[in-house]
């Protein structure tokens, strides 16, 4: 059903704007800064589509610090100092602890064994760790076989990892 106001015809139930001016109460918000706008990228989606947190904390965490990359080019033995986010802790039927890191390049497979890993649980528990360890290849498969372990903080609300017990 249609009503009429003069020649304006409107359907029933529907409401004209109000113009109301709303420029006075527009705010200047300061610009968020890349550290600022990841931690709310992470908050909201567990990601950061420009980039990986682990490029803006490297800076942070030390010089004698490897990547990912620089695994491929380690021999087995070899002692190595690296960090990332947490991604996913596995402890399959057997007392190894198997965690996966995950920095700007990749991921990093660590092998944590049962003295170590009561040494450090809580350490290990954080979304974030920097780990010492010795490079273990073996049968076509590459692990960190984790020595010590820090855990750091880089987020209010980190991404969660998946884990399996």
């Amino acid at each position: 059903a249609r009503w009429q106001i003069g020649l304006l015809y409107r359907p029933l139930n529907s409401q004209l704007p109000l113009p109301l001016p709303v420029n006075q109460d527009m705010v200047e918000l300061q610009k968020q800064d890349h550290w600022e706008r990841m931690q709310e990228e992470y908050s909201t989606l567990d990601l950061f589509p420009e980039g990986h947190i682990m490029a803006s904390l490297r800076p942070r965490l030390g010089k004698n610090l490897a990547t990912s990359r620089d695994i491929a080019n380690m021999k087995h033995g070899g002692i190595i100092t690296i960090a990332g986010l947490v991604i996913r802790r596995q402890r399959p039927l057997g007392k190894v602890v198997y965690i996966t890191l995950e920095d700007e390049f990749g991921h990093i497979p660590l092998m944590v064994f049962p003295q170590v890993y009561a040494e450090n649980e809580l350490k290990l528990r954080s979304p974030f760790l920097a780990v010492k360890g010795t490079l273990s290849r073996r049968e076509g498969t590459c692990n960190i076989i984790v020595r010590q372990a820090r855990a750091f903080s880089a987020l209010e609300k980190a991404p969660a990892s998946r884990d399996w017990g």
